[in-house]
């Protein structure tokens, strides 16, 4: 007495070219906010990095935002394909991962306005992520009957 079984469709495509779009958005808006300390508000941007403490550049700032937009958009792939609603299971991961991703600046041996700025770049890089990846998930998942199996050429099928 089974019902008519449904297939879940991913346009793989259109969800990681969104992905890739998004992860640089997420670069450049982590980017800003680095910026923005380092240019508006004169704050020197300082991380430990190993045993010691060194002015933070754009690049690593930009490549952990770009980074974090592509693992995600691989995550919310899997979460597409596989869980029944795949948004909600999304959006509180990501928003569990961005939560635990401040302990990082949190714990740096700096000032506190310097955390507040690195806090600030992690805020921003999550949001965009989080919103755009969400945004873009409704259009690219399909639910539809399950296609019928057909013969192929040799007359199995498959």
């Amino acid at each position: 007495m089974g019902g008519m079984r449904t297939e879940v469709r991913v346009d793989a495509g259109r969800l990681w070219g969104a992905g890739v779009a998004t992860a640089a958005v997420a670069a450049f808006a982590g980017a800003v906010v680095f910026m923005f300390a380092e240019a508006i508000f004169d704050v020197g941007l300082r991380v430990r990095v190993g045993g010691e403490v060194r002015d933070l550049t754009v690049v690593p700032v930009l490549v952990i935002g770009f980074i974090a937009g592509v693992v995600a958009t691989a995550v919310l792939h899997f979460f597409l394909q596989f869980v029944p609603r795949p948004t909600l299971f999304f959006g509180w991961l990501a928003t569990l991962v961005l939560a635990a991703s401040l302990l990082v600046p949190l714990s740096q041996p700096v000032r506190p306005e310097v955390k507040y700025w690195l806090c600030g770049m992690h805020v921003a890089v999550g949001l965009v992520i989080i919103a755009l990846l969400l945004g873009i998930a409704p259009r690219v998942r399909f639910e539809g009957p399950a296609r019928a199996e057909s013969p192929d050429a040799t007359g199995r099928l498959g």
